[in-house]
């Protein structure tokens, strides 16, 4: 007599490989959503990245002035990122244009190089390394600090805005006393 599979045997075997098949798929999802979020850290690394290195070099210009190096400055304003969120319902509605406070760190850092006898080439905003991402910018700086602020976030939606990575720094005072 010849020994055979019974049935039950069968269907636990369909059971086992069903689950690892259906854990394998859902494995591909995940592996996806992983590689697509990947890819936007590292595209919002690189636009972080080209806007606020041209910000720190200016700013930290051995050939600023402290008389104009204090005065305050807060971009997009005083508020910081709360600057970025709508007052009543507190989602992300009010997305300055990170590019104009860009423009605007770099005229004040032009006009403060040529009151002291300098210059400074301000760059220009990097908008090819934005990789269609919309960027949030801002620089806050108190009043007589000799440390100015500088916070960026980029997110595919600008409603993904603040719960984007922040990429901050800090630049201090490199340039010279006032006689």
């Amino acid at each position: 007599m010849k020994k055979a599979f019974t049935l039950m045997e069968i269907n636990l075997a369909i059971l086992v490989m069903a689950g690892g098949i259906l854990s394998v798929v859902s494995l591909y999802s995940l592996g996806f959503r992983e590689s697509r979020q990947s890819s936007e850290d590292v595209a919002s690394a690189a636009y972080a990245e080209a806007v606020i290195s041209p910000l720190v070099m200016a700013i930290s210009s051995t050939n600023l002035a402290w008389s104009v190096f204090k005065d305050a400055l807060y971009l997009p304003s005083a508020e910081g990122w709360g600057a970025f969120l709508d007052e009543d319902t507190g989602q992300v509605e009010n997305v300055p244009d990170a590019s104009g406070t860009f423009k605007s760190v770099m005229d004040k850092m032009s006009q403060a190089a040529s009151k002291t006898g300098g210059s400074l080439q301000a760059p220009s905003w990097p908008a090819s390394a934005d990789g269609g991402l919309v960027g949030g910018l801002v620089v806050l700086h108190d009043a007589g600090s000799t440390i100015y602020r500088i916070g960026f976030r980029a997110a595919k939606q600008k409603n993904m805005l603040m719960s984007a990575p922040l990429y901050y720094t800090e630049v201090r005072f490199q340039g010279v006393s006032d006689k």
